[in-house]
């Protein structure tokens, strides 16, 4: 049934290289390798520039890029819902940063005008602005994903919305 967008979750990719590309690979391959899934997990994914284990571009740092299908409505559809946050999938935007435990400037810059435009787009409070081990799942599963603290996030939404 499909559902307003009234949240957005960040998380990690545990990696300290990706790229949307990579991460669906990740998520689409078959067990017991990949997760078996049919699409990426994320709807958006924050480049830190290594894109391969070998290569990096530093021209990519901080660059956004689509994952997961959304259109233009602010009602997330069967065909939208993410595969980031039991709980959430079928409410919630998923982004993801790529990275373990160290984010580049880039990065947290476009994470923040990122979740500023969504909240904007979607009407979505700073409050409503999740790390994955902020939810109810992620606690139970104990995430420590994003792995920072989301809270300087929705600061910098307080002060720009």
């Amino acid at each position: 049934m499909p559902k307003k967008i009234d949240s957005l979750i960040i998380h990690c990719s545990d990696s300290p290289w990706a790229c949307a590309r990579e991460i669906k690979k990740w998520h689409t391959d078959p067990k017991p390798e990949g997760r078996g899934w049919s699409d990426i997990g994320y709807h958006f994914v924050i480049l830190n520039g290594r894109i391969t284990a070998k290569q990096e571009l530093a021209a990519l740092d901080g660059s956004v890029e689509c994952g997961r299908y959304l259109d233009e409505d602010n009602i997330i559809e069967p065909d939208e819902f993410g595969i980031h946050c039991l709980g959430y999938n079928d409410h919630s935007i998923g982004i993801c940063l790529v990275g373990k435990t160290k984010f580049t400037d880039m990065q947290m810059a476009a994470l923040k005008d990122l979740t500023l435009e969504l909240c904007r787009l979607h009407d979505i409070h700073p409050e409503d602005v999740l790390g994955h081990c902020e939810t109810e799942s992620g606690k139970k599963e104990g995430k420590t994903c994003p792995n920072f603290s989301v809270e300087i996030v929705r600061e910098y939404l307080r002060e720009n919305l």
